[in-house]
């Protein structure tokens, strides 16, 4: 596995970086790592037929008032 080293972090940054990584329980680095895989896989790529089907199968009841008035109450 290859080391990155990032020069020149605000104090700011890092401290605000550090504040999460707390609140969650994880070391810098671990929350860092976890912070570039999430952004990796939130690249996007192709959209599959199957996965439109999916969203469209998931969206289908949008358009019906007594589903969208239960959504917001």
């Amino acid at each position: 596995m290859t080391d990155i080293l990032i020069r020149d972090v605000p104090d700011d940054v890092l401290a605000a970086i550090d504040a999460k990584a707390k609140r969650v329980g994880l070391s810098r680095t671990e929350y860092l790592r976890r912070t570039l895989e999430r952004e990796r896989r939130q690249e996007g790529g192709p959209v599959s037929v199957s996965q439109l089907e999916q969203l469209a199968a998931l969206s289908a009841d949008l358009e019906d008032p007594a589903v969208m008035s239960s959504a917001w109450s």
